[in-house]
């Protein structure tokens, strides 16, 4: 697979404002600018605040990668506002973030043209701190033309002057492009240094984001290797990373990776997921060079599936969008699919007309040239060092040479007191060494054991959602049974009727036969209606046994709630005969759907529906316990209800148990913490759906009295 990550990451490489750590902070951030800006626009002559230019830059900022249009229109003129007022800063941010977008966006050109005018001015005006980046942004454009030598060149020179400053960021994201290049020329061993240098450099500054595009990248390269398990544990890492944060620009690049990945493993199901979740992904943020690698990539699954119909649609839709771009890697796996599937198709000459662009752009990217490039600009960069070291060693000596001009004699003192401190260093530095082989071991052994247990909580989670599924399904068996008799039963009544229907006919009784055909018609009307609730009923269970797709849809809360309530009911009573309770509800009109879907929330109904079953299944367990403890006029009852505040909406599930106790309240969010006995509980019930409901900012708390009852009650907002 070739890389996209990188491409993404560059308009992370500019240093206008610091990077956001997730959606939900950018969002915020976002807000808090908008709400600057307006309150700088009330003042007289607000376009020559410097304030009021900061603010649309680093507005734009954010823009730059999700909405790259809206970022291109807010710094319209923008540029120029900064140089009539002479501030220099705001003209080299404003192109610098016009560079970002048309990156974006996939015109390399523009990119270039204003990456290169913020270059010559902070060069002008000795903005030092800035020019690496910038440098680093320009060499990402010469990439994706397929220039590896100018792309090294600007790679190197952003490396070398982030040293000079001392910026990590850049030196990692330097590190990270070196590797990629290394990459594509199929130098593997060289790409895995150059990212394991970039990993380690995320770790030290705390860079999750750099640590993600490490993870991936390593996978890929694990995978040119012919190491999938390797590859998938660094994939699996970058996406439960880029997932817990939330950063959409990672995880269409890591989806991209899992895509190519379960293509090369043939299970093309997975495959075909992975690319469709990056297309969305990347259409949503305007991303043309991912939507083409994912294009790419869904041409090939539906290759390998034999629709070659379909797999000719997406290549030449990927092959179209790349050509609008230029971008060159984009441009020769393109042609490449193109070309393999009318081979596959007979269509022969089309296919050599497209495997003969393949070979131009394929030739033009692997050349003696990138290579010599490569070998010439790494020598230049370590000859660059050693020579700096060996200036400092120089300049070391001269000092020697002139103190020993005071005199022999506090030489000789010198010289002895150093060669004690050399025997000393001497033996700290074994000791040291020592040390650090002992740390590095018990690093290796932590390394391993978390990844172990990351491995068991995924197994227990995934088992809390089958367990989940279980109860729905107990349920759903029960619930569907009713249906299913009306329909035998009414269909029995027919064939009775049909038969009397003809008698009547045969014996001339025209009027008692149409009594008769009007009978059946109701019934033929009622198999229908209760066929229809049956077909509903399967379309809920594969709904919820479905993985979540992650999109938020205008939903019906009540409805929801309440088929939850009665398939959690009808489960434990597939499980228990014994088991009955009293079910009531009380939900807000006003929730209720209309024709027009007015009183919807959106939210992800799969995933919400979990939480609701979760909490209606537990409050049913609680409320069969106390009955079985004896207690004397007892009816276990379970109210679910919902209720819409101004800026939220409410839903609650309450029972009559015996409430939680006060020591144990703190903990039942906890993961793994449980009070039913063991083997019937596994403890991440309550903290998945406490995870739930947060994703979609809202809040899961608990109201309880002991002896008398609990309350969970979710809260979620109404524009989610």
């Amino acid at each position: 697979m070739k890389h996209i990550l990188q491409l993404l990451f560059c308009c992370y490489l500019l240093y206008l404002a610091p990077t956001p750590a997730n959606s939900q902070t950018q969002d915020a951030q976002l807000k808090q600018l908008k709400a600057l800006l307006q309150n700088l626009q009330q003042k007289q002559g607000y376009q020559k605040d410097t304030a009021y230019i900061n603010t649309i830059n680093e507005i734009s900022f954010l823009y730059a990668d999700r909405f790259p249009d809206s970022a291109l229109l807010m710094l319209n003129g923008l540029p120029e506002q900064s140089r009539a007022i002479k501030f220099g800063k705001g003209e080299i941010n404003s192109y610098k973030i016009l560079g970002n977008a048309w990156q974006t966006k996939g015109d390399f050109n523009k990119a270039l043209e204003f990456y290169t005018l913020a270059l010559n001015i902070a060069e002008k005006n000795d903005e030092s701190r800035v020019v690496p980046g910038i440098l680093g942004n320009i060499g990402l454009v010469y990439l994706n033309q397929g220039n590896y030598a100018m792309a090294l060149q600007k790679f190197y020179a952003s490396l070398a002057a982030a040293e000079a400053v001392n910026d990590q960021l850049v030196i990692r994201s330097s590190f990270n492009n070196i590797g990629t290049i290394h990459f594509y020329q199929g130098k593997m061993e060289e790409a895995e240094k150059a990212y394991q240098k970039t990993l380690q450099i995320s770790r030290d500054i705390s860079d999750t984001t750099g640590m993600i595009t490490a993870y991936n990248n390593l996978g890929e390269v694990n995978l040119e290797q012919k190491d999938p398990v390797k590859a998938m544990q660094n994939l699996s890492l970058a996406l439960e990373m880029a997932s817990k944060k939330n950063l959409p620009y990672m995880l269409v690049a890591i989806n991209n990776s899992l895509g190519d990945t379960y293509l090369r493993l043939d299970s093309l199901e997975k495959s075909a997921a992975y690319f469709k979740t990056a297309l969305l992904l990347a259409r949503n943020m305007g991303n043309a060079r991912a939507t083409c690698k994912a294009l790419i990539g869904i041409a090939k699954v539906e290759s390998k599936q034999g629709l070659l119909p379909a797999a000719l649609i997406s290549a030449q839709e990927a092959l179209q969008k790349a050509s609008e771009m230029g971008q060159a890697q984009l441009l020769r796996d393109a042609n490449e699919v193109v070309a393999a599937i009318y081979e596959k198709m007979g269509m022969g000459n089309e296919a050599i007309k497209f495997y003969k662009q393949y070979k131009v752009y394929a030739d033009s990217l692997v050349s003696i040239e990138s290579e010599r490039a490569a070998a010439i600009y790494k020598a230049e960069y370590e000859f660059a060092k050693k020579e700096a070291a060996f200036q400092r060693k120089t300049l070391q000596q001269g000092w020697l040479m002139f103190s020993a001009l005071a005199g022999v004699l506090s030489l000789l003192i010198i010289i002895w007191i150093i060669s004690r401190s050399r025997k000393r260093l001497s033996l700290t530095y074994k000791d040291l060494q020592n040390k650090n082989e002992i740390i590095e071991g018990q690093k290796i052994k932590a390394e391993e054991t978390l990844f172990q247990l990351k491995a068991a909580q995924s197994q227990l989670i995934q088992s809390e959602k089958m367990a989940s599924l279980g109860e729905l399904t107990a349920g759903i068996a029960h619930e569907i049974q009713n249906p299913l008799n009306f329909v035998n039963n009414f269909s029995e009544v027919s064939t009775e009727l049909i038969e009397e229907m003809n008698n009547e006919i045969n014996k001339g009784n025209i009027e008692e036969a149409k009594e008769i055909a009007s009978d059946l018609k109701q019934n033929m009307a009622k198999i229908n209606h209760h066929g229809k609730r049956a077909g509903d009923i399967v379309k809920g269970m594969l709904q919820h046994s479905r993985s979540s797709s992650g999109t938020k849809e205008p939903t019906d809360i009540n409805a929801l709630a309440d088929e939850y309530l009665r398939l959690a009911y009808h489960g434990l009573r597939a499980k228990d005969k014994l088991f009955n309770a009293t079910m009531k509800t009380d939900f807000d009109e006003s929730l209720s759907a209309d024709e027009a879907g007015i009183g919807h929330i959106n939210i992800i109904p799969q995933d919400i529906g979990r939480v609701i079953l979760n909490l209606i299944t537990n409050a049913f367990y609680v409320v069969d316990e106390k009955k079985k403890s004896g207690i004397e006029n007892y009816e276990p009852t379970v109210l679910v209800s919902t209720k819409r505040l101004a800026e939220k909406v409410l839903i609650s599930v309450q029972d009559n148990g015996k409430g939680i106790p006060q020591k144990i309240l703190d903990k039942i969010f906890q993961p793994f913490f449980t009070t039913k006995p063991t083997g019937q509980g596994t403890g991440l019930g309550l903290s998945l759906s406490y995870d739930i409901v947060k994703a979609h900012g809202g809040e899961l708390k608990v109201e309880t009295k002991e002896g008398e009852g609990s309350e969970f009650i979710i809260s979620l907002p109404v524009n989610t």
